[in-house]
């Protein structure tokens, strides 16, 4: 019996042997993608939009001839969708030239295929502003945290680079929901103190103006006064005055914008943790963004995040 069981283990190694020479191996499963959870399959849609709009805008831009003003439109939206992209911390693929159509993996050695920028003129780029502004609104609503606010500045950078877009094309973009923040029940005292430090700000500028000026700062200061007045009066830590020596050097118009500004962070940052009227407050975001461009802002790539 022995002998036997010596000649079987002799003959499996012969056989291993003998297929190694040939060249034959053991097949290995290929690797597994991870499932995405919910936040990441948001994240990577998001990102891969971002990487759409760059590669659009940059097409249009190097297609564009002779139009000056429209080409400073393109730039901005390629900029943009370039740290928008960064931000969120690029398009995620499981292995070298990976993507949306790749059925299985290419080995250790395949090299990722040269990307290739889409056909795209302006129009287009366009079209993708708004589909992703709208995009990144849905998914803000869905999402609290980080990824909430990060989308929720996507939302409001690209619905304004669609209206800026659409103005240099002769066009009315379509933009996303905007309105002042109805007063809610009740407020967190960082949101209060921030929105009445905008609204002392802004009384100082219509202490300054007169006219028209002085009346928009007016009305804006007494919106900011009703929503920050629905603190909990044991956590009112609203302040008498503030300091805005800085940003007073700056002028009023100035000081209005940043006010405003200041308001889109306000909004942005409750987003990361409101579990109710989010809506409102991504529609209050998208309105503040838009009043300090109107006082002469120019939104950075992340509102309320930079």
């Amino acid at each position: 019996m022995r002998s036997g069981r010596l000649r079987a283990a002799g003959a499996a190694l012969l056989l291993a042997l003998a297929l190694a020479g040939c060249g034959v191996r053991v097949e290995t499963p290929p690797p597994q993608v991870p499932a995405a959870d919910a936040v990441e399959q948001a994240r990577q849609a998001a990102a891969r939009t971002a990487d759409d709009l760059h590669a659009a805008a940059r097409a249009a831009r190097e297609a564009l001839t002779g139009d000056a003003a429209l080409d400073d439109v393109l730039r901005t939206v390629e900029t943009a969708a370039e740290e928008h992209r960064t931000a969120l911390g690029g398009v995620w693929e499981p292995w070298p030239g990976a993507g949306p159509d790749a059925t299985a993996h290419p080995g250790e050695d395949a090299a990722a295929p040269a990307p290739t920028a889409p056909a795209a003129g302006p129009g287009d780029v366009l079209d993708l502003l708004q589909e992703a502004a709208a995009a990144a609104h849905t998914d803000a609503l869905a999402h609290d945290g980080d990824l909430g606010r990060l989308l929720a500045a996507l939302a409001v950078s690209r619905t304004y680079l669609a209206q800026d877009l659409g103005a240099a094309l002769g066009t009315q973009a379509v933009l996303l929901p905007a309105a002042p923040l109805p007063v809610p029940d009740r407020l967190d005292p960082d949101t209060s103190r921030a929105l009445d430090a905008a609204r002392y700000a802004l009384e100082v500028v219509a202490a300054r103006t007169a006219g028209e000026v002085r009346a928009a700062a007016v009305a804006r200061a007494g919106h900011l006064q009703e929503v920050a007045s629905a603190v909990a009066p044991e956590e009112d830590r609203r302040e008498v005055a503030y300091d805005i020596t800085a940003a007073r050097e700056a002028g009023e118009r100035d000081l209005a914008a940043l006010a405003e500004l200041d308001v889109v962070r306000a909004y942005v940052a409750l987003l990361g943790t409101a579990d109710t009227g989010r809506e409102d407050v991504l529609a209050a975001a998208v309105h503040a963004a838009g009043e300090a461009r109107r006082w002469g802002a120019t939104l950075p790539p992340l509102p309320g995040l930079s």
